[in-house]
């Protein structure tokens, strides 16, 4: 290889492995940050099934601000542990959650929940049904990113319990 196509194929190489690397900084990084959403960036169009069971998904709040987020995220993931704590007619679910946080976000809104609870089924003795197990669900915590087309749930690192 000459020298300019060489130096050409290292600035190429240099110019890819630092792409990225620079841009507008939303917040102050920590340990536990995830990587920045930048202002040009919009949230990926998706959504967050809802386990089956009795509990149907919350409608999408048709105004996004924190306190409709807020209900909205709160509602969502008690929805999805409630379900998937439920065997039958016969199962007691207790569950609590709170919301941690609500941020704005350029792209829209990103929101902290943590629920605590567990469930007993416990079937009458004429009941066909079959028993079930006592069910967990220990303190578990998801950042939610909420824009006007999507909706992403990503699990984080345990918050305090609910109680």
């Amino acid at each position: 290889m000459d020298r300019p196509r060489t130096a050409a194929v290292v600035l190429l190489a240099l110019v890819l492995v630092t792409a990225g690397c620079v841009g507008t900084e939303t917040g102050t990084p920590t340990a536990s940050t995830e990587t920045t959403i930048s202002t040009a960036t919009p949230l990926p169009q998706g959504s967050v099934d809802v386990p089956d069971g009795p509990k149907e998904p919350p409608e999408r709040p048709v105004v996004l601000n924190e306190s409709s987020v807020r209900e909205y995220v709160r509602t969502f993931e008690y929805r999805v542990a409630y379900n998937s704590l439920w065997i039958n007619e016969y199962t007691d679910v207790t569950l609590a959650c709170r919301v941690d946080d609500v941020s704005e976000r350029p792209w829209g809104y990103e929101a902290v929940v943590t629920c605590t609870g567990h469930s007993d089924t416990n079937v009458p003795e004429n009941a066909t049904a079959t028993p079930g197990p006592h069910g967990d669900w220990f303190t578990q915590s998801f950042r939610y990113r909420i824009s006007e087309n999507a909706t992403h749930r990503h699990q984080v690192e345990a918050r305090d319990p609910v109680s």
